[in-house]
């Protein structure tokens, strides 16, 4: 074998690791935490692992689709927050118990403020960074407004308001299966559609994909609604499954949930963020805080794992794709 081809193969080999590193990290983290505390890894706690990733899962698909579109957003955890209060408020009287009509309005609302975030960073081109952290600090306000100031919960919740605690057959809960629903759509329309792709390309190149006749404006309004959405729909999601609403439920979501979308650019696709990858980054996040906990460590630690594995995945994708992540615009 000439030295130009085994240079050629432990190359392909080594891109080829790279690939599955977010799925290689989760089985050895997974393993390691099972040694250290052997019950880790029995099927009640997996589940609970699963339900629990499912609702940072959520968040983070609602991320990933704002940053593919080439913007980022400092309020996902605000706005996880604020839903699940305001879904919880609206039902948390002895005549407002339809649950459905609760849905209906935590959407709506959801989708107006994907709306007006777009309008001052999209039509107004006010700096992303300083509106939607201007934006997360109001609305962490209204949601103390609405909670009073404490953890909401209320007696008069109706029946199924908990529905997400459910297990199908007694062991896989609803919030699983809600995540994984949402995560199958959102991948057919970012991977399978033309919107999907003309997204990718605005967020990839905004100037290429304007000259070719892709309306950017359009497409990242778009974005962040959809972006919402996903948000209040993991609000709304943690809500029913802790059958309460804290305070801090979204802040300390938000970070897990944009590092998760960043690893998820490390899986099949490098330098591309992407559902499968965002599924497994997230179960990724809930492991580790998971281990840490039950193993006795620092809740730090988790932090510092946490920040280890995006450092690799970063540096992942700067040897790979010589292009790195599409850009993520902050100041525009």
């Amino acid at each position: 074998m000439s030295k130009q081809s085994y240079i050629r193969k432990k190359t392909g080999l080594t891109d080829r690791i790279s690939r599955i590193f977010l799925l290689i990290a989760l089985v050895v983290i997974a393993l390691i935490f099972q040694i250290i505390q052997p019950r880790f890894l029995m099927m009640n706690n997996v589940m609970n692992l699963l339900a629990t990733s499912s609702i940072i899962g959520v968040l983070t698909l609602g991320n990933m689709i704002l940053m593919a579109a080439g913007k980022m957003s400092f309020s996902i955890g605000a706005q996880c927050t604020v839903i699940g209060a305001v879904f919880g408020k609206f039902l948390a009287s002895e005549t407002s118990n339809n649950l459905f009509l609760g849905f209906v309005i935590a959407i709506i609302a959801s989708i107006a403020i994907g709306l007006f975030l777009s309008f001052f960073t999209v039509k107004l081109g006010v700096p992303t960074f300083v509106c939607t952290l201007a934006f997360a600090t109001i609305v962490d306000g209204c949601t103390q407004l609405l909670n009073d100031g404490t953890t909401l919960y209320s007696p008069y919740w109706p029946e199924k308001f908990n529905l997400m605690q459910e297990r199908i057959g007694g062991v896989l809960p609803m919030a699983v299966v809600t995540f994984f629903v949402l995560a199958i759509i959102i991948h057919i329309i970012y991977e399978k559609t033309r919107f999907g792709r003309h997204l990718y390309a605005v967020g990839s190149n905004p100037t290429a994909a304007n000259n070719s006749g892709i309306n950017v404006a359009k497409f990242r309004v778009c974005a962040f609604v959809i972006s919402s959405v996903l948000c209040g729909c993991a609000g709304m999601l943690a809500a029913s499954y802790n059958n309460s609403v804290s305070l801090t439920m979204g802040s300390e979501l938000m970070l897990p949930a944009i590092a998760a979308t960043m690893l998820s650019a490390t899986f099949l696709q490098i330098g591309k963020y992407n559902v499968p990858g965002c599924v497994l980054a997230s179960i990724l996040m809930i492991v580790i805080q998971n281990g840490v906990v039950s193993a006795g460590y620092p809740i730090y630690v988790k932090d510092i794992v946490q920040g280890i594995l995006l450092t690799i995945s970063v540096a992942i994708i700067a040897i790979i794709k010589e292009d790195g992540l599409p850009s993520v615009k902050l100041e525009s």
